[in-house]
């Protein structure tokens, strides 16, 4: 009687199969993966947005808009205590200037009338930052929530009245 070897492990086809599925699952998953971090980003900036229309709303029509959100949410100085932009990391803070063509050095921007409106265009200067801008009467804001390209978000616009 001859007796037959028992291999162990296996097979070539075995190993091909489960590398298949492994890379069809990676195909799936990885894009979804991507859309988790920009939509945890966009979050940030809707938070960011609430805040400044509440602080806003509370604000005196005698207040400076621009100096009371500075006292509020920092001014880019002491960077570990001031609200953060959640797209450009490096930028903090309130400011009064905006720079359209470079990334965002502030998480707010609180900008007089004249200012460029930030639209559905790409505006790298918006990127994930909150947009006050004052009105022509002197006494309300509109505000807007950007995306990562510095896009208006659309749910994100609100005349807000002090």
């Amino acid at each position: 009687m001859v007796k037959r070897r028992k291999d162990s492990g296996f097979t070539l086809i075995e190993l091909m199969i489960v590398i298949a599925v492994i890379g069809i699952l990676a195909v799936v998953l990885v894009p979804k993966f991507g859309s988790v971090k920009t939509d945890a980003k966009l979050a940030g900036v809707q938070t960011n947005f609430r805040s400044v229309t509440t602080a806003i709303s509370a604000l005196k029509s005698s207040d400076s808009a621009d100096t009371k959100l500075q006292a509020q949410f920092g001014n880019g100085t002491f960077v570990d205590g001031d609200m953060k932009n959640p797209i450009v990391t490096t930028a903090s803070g309130v400011s009064n200037t905006v720079d359209l063509t470079s990334n965002p050095t502030a998480a707010v921007y609180v900008l007089p009338s004249t200012a460029t409106v930030p639209s559905t265009t790409f505006q790298a200067g918006y990127k994930g930052a909150v947009v006050a801008i004052l009105q022509a009467d002197g006494i309300s804001y509109k505000v807007y929530g950007c995306d990562e390209n510095g896009k208006s978000i659309s749910d994100l616009v609100q005349p807000v009245s002090r």
